[in-house]
C-alpha cells in the first residue's frame, strides 16, 4: 500500500468507510465503499485512487440508488482493521495522531462525513458527524487536529433519536485554514461543502 492509498483509507475509516471482518484465521480485510448515485463522480475518483489495492468493478447496489466497490482482501488493510476495530466496533485508536497527518486524509474524511453550516454572516462553520465515537474519542480527535493542523475544533452535543451523540465543530477562526487544507482534494460534487460565506449569502 502506497502512502496516498493509506491516507485515503484513514479518511474513509474516520467517515463512513467500512473494513470487512476477518474470516477464520485470516488477518486480511477489505474496504467496502459505497455512495449515493449523486456522488458517483466522487466514488469514481476513489475507485481510481485505490486501484492499486485490487478493486472490484464499480457496480450499482441492487435495490438502492447507490454504487459500490470493494478492494481486495489484504494484510495491510487487515492491520488497519485490527487498529480501528479491536473488538469489532469502530473506535479512535490512541495512535490516531500518527495517522491523521495529511490534508488528503482530512479532505476525504470531510467529504465522506462532513457538512458546512452557514446560516448568516456570523455563522460559517464545518462539522464532522462523529456520532459513533465516544466523547473522549472526540476530544482526542480535537487534540490531534490542533497539534497536526493547528485547527480549533470543539466537541458539540446533539440528540439523535433520543440518544446523546457528539460531533466536531470547526470554529470560525479556523475555517479559512481548514478550507485551504482540504480544497485541493475536494471533488466537484462536494464543492458545496466548501462554498464561501459570500456565495452562500447570495443564494
Amino acid at each position: 500500500m502506497i502512502k496516498e492509498e493509506k491516507e485515503i483509507l484513514i479518511g474513509l475509516i474516520l467517515g463512513d468507510g467500512h473494513l470487512t471482518s476477518f474470516v477464520g484465521k485470516s488477518l486480511n480485510s477489505s474496504l467496502d465503499m459505497k455512495a449515493d448515485n449523486k456522488y458517483l463522480s466522487y466514488l469514481c475518483w476513489m475507485h481510481e485512487k485505490l486501484s492499486g489495492l485490487g478493486v472490484s468493478g464499480l457496480r450499482p447496489k441492487k435495490g438502492y440508488h447507490q454504487h459500490r466497490f470493494y478492494t481486495g482482501r489484504r494484510s495491510d488493510i487487515g492491520e488497519l482493521r485490527a487498529l480501528f476495530y479491536p473488538q469489532g466496533k469502530k473506535i479512535i485508536p490512541n495512535q490516531i495522531g500518527e495517522l491523521l497527518t495529511s490534508p488528503l486524509t482530512l479532505a476525504v474524511w470531510y467529504q465522506d462525513d462532513g457538512t458546512l453550516d452557514c446560516r448568516d454572516k456570523y455563522h460559517y462553520n464545518a462539522q464532522f458527524a462523529t456520532h459513533c465515537f465516544s466523547y473522549n474519542e472526540c476530544i482526542l480527535l480535537t487534540e490531534v487536529l490542533a497539534k497536526n493542523f493547528e485547527l480549533d475544533v470543539r466537541v458539540c452535543k446533539c440528540m439523535m433519536r433520543g440518544v446523546l451523540r457528539y460531533r466536531l465543530h470547526v470554529t470560525s477562526k479556523s475555517m479559512e485554514r481548514f478550507i485551504q487544507f482540504i480544497k485541493p482534494f475536494i471533488q466537484p460534487c462536494f464543492l458545496y461543502k466548501i462554498r464561501s460565506r459570500s456565495s452562500q449569502q447570495q443564494r
